[in-house]
């Protein structure tokens, strides 16, 4: 999927605004761990598919540290 290749890692908020913005029907599933969830508090792209006429947008939880 190299058409939305420069949107994963960014957060979700804006990758959805991004869709919004052309007209895209979206959903997004998050992925979460079982560890450290207060450490855990933002949401970034890690997946994006085309599934008939939307988009799926799949996510998981990052730390300050790692961004």
């Amino acid at each position: 999927m190299n058409k939305y290749y420069n949107l994963l890692g960014l957060s979700v908020e804006e990758v959805e605004k991004y869709f919004d913005e052309k007209n895209i029907k979206h959903h997004t599933i998050y992925i979460e761990g079982g560890k450290d969830k207060e450490r855990l508090t933002n949401p970034r792209a890690i997946k994006i598919s085309e599934i008939a006429d939307s988009v799926e947008i799949t996510a998981t939880y990052f730390s300050d540290s790692l961004l």
